[in-house]
């Protein structure tokens, strides 16, 4: 996951100005068939029970862990739309059991301690900040040979789907604050283009901006790029809308580089892109989708900054009154 710190630039960067009475700084984080059935596709469905892959070490730090009960049980009383039943705002639990129902029991778990750069902790133990659900084929990694390409303890031979959230926040407060999804499809098995673009609209609405190219790329004949984009009301914003160019541009997926970008008044960005197969246009290649609420982001930073520097000053005064009780000074 790329991760990057960089100050906020003007219109023509697609980000808002900077202004002296905010802190905050943009983030980037690094980091299909008949049309019934691409709209599953896109809406996501599933799981099943499975062992772990053949010669997965249980203890490795990597190692998935016990496949939950699917469907999750997760709240009622969450709006907005999701990526593969992922929506933002489940706490940590609803997401992850969620992303580990929609890819399957032989799906790999990778969680992460650490997501919003320059936190300070103030000494206060992190919980999972953010994870990363995989699905592929694997084998166990022979770290004589394959130490560079191994992902902990396994070596990674092709992957199909990635899901990763952003779960940030103090401890028993992580939720989910963005999400992104990558789906490469093998030969034989790519959906048609315009039927993925067609169930993105029929479960988005119709977005705020598209972007095509057919300039060939690697394996690649082009691409359809689609985002929807809201302000912090949840009204879709177009030009001449000044906020349009704004908030435009938040969040994106490309393999296995996440990035996403924050600010205080935009609002709900979803995000798409459909990779054109270099041998049938016509066909996808890859399908890769995002979202992020950029003012419930910027809330929850600050939120998750001030409890952790309450969690750290209580830590600090009750270590001086322990202190206190236990101390015999002579001078």
């Amino acid at each position: 996951m790329r991760r990057e710190y960089a100050p906020l630039r003007n219109l023509q960067d697609r980000l808002l100005p900077s202004k002296a009475s905010e802190s905050a700084m943009s983030i980037f984080r690094n980091r299909r068939m008949a049309f019934a059935a691409a709209l599953a596709f896109v809406s996501g469905c599933g799981g099943h029970d499975a062992a772990p892959a053949a010669g997965a070490d249980p203890a490795a730090p990597d190692a998935s862990p016990a496949m939950p009960h699917c469907p999750v049980a997760v709240r009622k009383d969450l709006a907005g739309p999701d990526i593969v039943g992922l929506k933002l705002g489940m706490t940590l639990p609803e997401a992850l059991g969620t992303a580990r129902c929609a890819l399957g029991g032989d799906a790999r778990v990778k969680p992460e301690n650490q997501w919003l750069d320059h936190l300070d902790t103030y000494g206060v133990e992190l919980g999972t900040q953010s994870f990363a659900v995989k699905k592929g084929e694997s084998h166990p990694c022979n770290y004589q040979k394959e130490w560079q390409s191994c992902d902990g303890a396994i070596k990674w031979e092709r992957v199909d789907e990635i899901v990763t959230v952003a779960t940030p926040g103090a401890p028993g407060h992580e939720k989910a604050v963005a999400v992104w999804r990558v789906r490469n499809f093998r030969d034989g098995q790519m959906p048609p283009v315009q039927t993925i673009v067609d169930a993105l609209v029929a479960k988005y609405g119709p977005p705020q901006r598209t972007q095509d190219s057919d300039q060939p790329n690697g394996y690649t004949a082009g691409y359809r790029e689609l985002e929807w984009i809201q302000d912090r009301r949840g009204a879709p914003l177009a030009d001449p809308n000044p906020l349009y160019r704004q908030c435009l541009g938040a969040v994106h997926a490309y393999g296995e580089q996440t990035d996403v970008q924050w600010k205080d008044g935009c609002g709900l960005n979803v995000w798409a892109r459909i990779s054109l197969s270099g041998k049938n246009p016509g066909l996808a290649l890859e399908f890769d989708s995002a979202m992020v609420q950029q003012s419930d982001l910027y809330a929850h930073a600050e939120a998750t900054q001030n409890a952790l520097r309450q969690l750290g000053q209580a830590r600090r005064e009750a270590e001086v009154k322990n202190a206190q009780a236990g101390s015999d000074v002579h001078l």
